[in-house]
């Protein structure tokens, strides 16, 4: 039985900003994709839509609050979660940030609640990758 969940993106933190040290910014743009298993149903989300976002990885000015829908919809026992982030170059390819990537299975009961960095009590918690945290919840809609 299909139910109807939100994903919604908290915050990003920005660990690296992938510049020369004589900069104090890096230029970020993000794309979210999350995939069902209804109807094979796959919702990709660019933000910001036009241009891009100045971040640093000083931790007084490293996190971007968003608190973004990223999907709504039904899913019903999978449910896959993908955050990808570049770093803009102008003379040279865009450095990429890790790529994240988590699978729910198993039904929405299970998945409801915050995904973040030290969530999970764990040295390999999956939020919290070599140059950005992700921070995301899922509730019912």
């Amino acid at each position: 039985m299909a139910e109807r969940v939100r994903v919604t993106l908290r915050w990003i933190q920005i660990l690296d900003k992938m510049e020369p040290f004589y900069k104090d910014r890096g230029e970020f743009r993000f794309t979210a994709r999350v995939a069902t298993d209804v109807g094979a149903q796959i919702q990709e989300t660019r933000f910001p839509t036009e241009g891009h976002y100045e971040i640093s990885d000083h931790p007084a000015w490293n996190k971007l609050n968003l608190d973004r829908v990223i999907f709504e919809g039904d899913v019903s026992e999978r449910l896959t979660v993908e955050l990808m982030g570049e770093e803009l170059d102008t003379l040279s390819a865009n450095d990429q940030l890790d790529h994240y990537k988590r699978v729910f299975e198993g039904g929405a009961d299970a998945w409801v609640g915050v995904y973040g960095p030290g969530d999970e009590g764990r040295t390999t918690d999956p939020e919290n990758m070599s140059n950005w945290r992700v921070n995301y919840s899922i509730e019912r809609a």
